[in-house]
Order: structure tokens, then sequence, then C-alpha cells
């Protein structure tokens, strides 16, 4: 997947679903139940996603900030 948008807490999309299955399927599973565990993420940036990727960001050396914006978007979409 190619992401091209911005994604932010509280935002919803189908950008947000494929994020999510990007971090659950690359060490950073948003939970283990129930709604955005693997194989049942959603279209909502909420608080369990935003973690994730502040998470995944620090493990890359990127501002941990839990928005996905053009640096984390980039390192993304090169993997």
């Amino acid at each position: 997947y190619n992401f091209t948008h911005n994604l932010y807490y509280r935002m919803v999309g189908t950008d947000v679903l494929h994020l999510q299955q990007f971090l659950n399927t690359h060490g950073f599973v948003l939970t283990t139940t129930e709604l955005g565990s693997p194989g049942t993420e959603t279209t909502k940036f909420g608080l369990l996603t935003y973690k994730a990727l502040k998470a995944f960001q620090a493990s890359i050396n990127l501002p941990a900030t839990g928005y996905f914006g053009p640096m984390t978007r980039d390192y993304i979409n090169k993997q």
C-alpha cells in the first residue's frame, strides 16, 4: 500500500486501516484482543494507533509524535 495522506489522532479513513495493518504486521501490535488487533483493524485513528505509531517512530529514530506525516510516510512507503 502506498500512503499519500497525513494521518492523525481521531481521523477516520481507509488509510488508517492500512496503517494499523502495517503496524500490526511489523511488531507494533495495537492490541492482542478486540478491535485493532491483527485481523480486526479499523478505519479509526484512536489511542491504540497513536501509541503504536509513536513506538514505531521512536524505533526508527524519527520524532515520536504519533502524527503520521511526511517523514514517517516516506519511510514506510520505501519498505
